[in-house]
């Protein structure tokens, strides 16, 4: 979870800078701070899609935004999401394949920066699957026997958003620089108006 909110340093520079219309401070400081969310929201997407080969969409829908209001100058962005089979992400082949066209192994990649690794521990080779439920997975047998399945996993998009080194603190320093300047934007819009 992200929040972006405000400090009493800032909420005294914005009633000053209002000078008679300081009663208005909590309403632009609500609407900076919900814009600045919007901002991040888009941004913390745009960063974890140059970094995560997931296909595109995933991270804006799983974050939803809760919205400041002038009693709370407190917005938030929270990512939801389970762990991601590793079929969402760069898989090749990316169908099941039998007979003739099944490759000699099966490559994945997680990162964008990253090449494509293939998936085989000695003998034991991943091959992409589809279950009965309708489920369509990168898997691999537990043993030589023909032992259960398992299926790979990789990270979920909570995670993928708040990793400091490659895509929330990345974005961080976005974050307080459009605050300041959305702030900015609604005292002289209020000023003007």
């Amino acid at each position: 979870m992200i929040e972006i909110s405000y400090d009493r340093n800032m909420l005294a520079q914005v009633e000053k800078k209002l000078g008679k219309m300081k009663n208005e401070a909590p309403k632009a400081l609500k609407n900076a701070i919900n814009q600045t969310a919007k901002q991040a929201r888009k941004e913390l997407a745009i960063e974890a899609q140059k970094t995560y080969t997931v296909k595109t969409g995933r991270f804006n829908k799983a974050m939803k935004i809760k919205n400041a209001t002038p009693s709370r100058l407190e917005a938030t962005i929270k990512a939801t999401g389970k762990v991601m089979g590793l079929k969402d992400f760069k898989v090749s082949p990316a169908t099941m394949r039998t007979g003739e066209n099944r490759p000699e192994v099966v490559k994945a990649k997680v990162l964008k920066s990253g090449g494509m690794k293939p998936l085989q521990m000695g003998s034991l080779k991943a091959f992409v699957t589809k279950f009965a439920s309708g489920h369509v997975a990168v898997a691999q047998r537990r043993g030589s026997e023909r032992k259960p399945i398992k299926a790979f996993s990789a990270n979920s998009i909570p995670v993928m958003l708040g990793n400091e080194k490659r895509v929330y603190g990345v974005v961080k320093p976005h974050i307080k620089e459009n605050l300041k300047r959305n702030v900015q934007a609604q005292v002289r819009k209020i000023l003007e108006g």
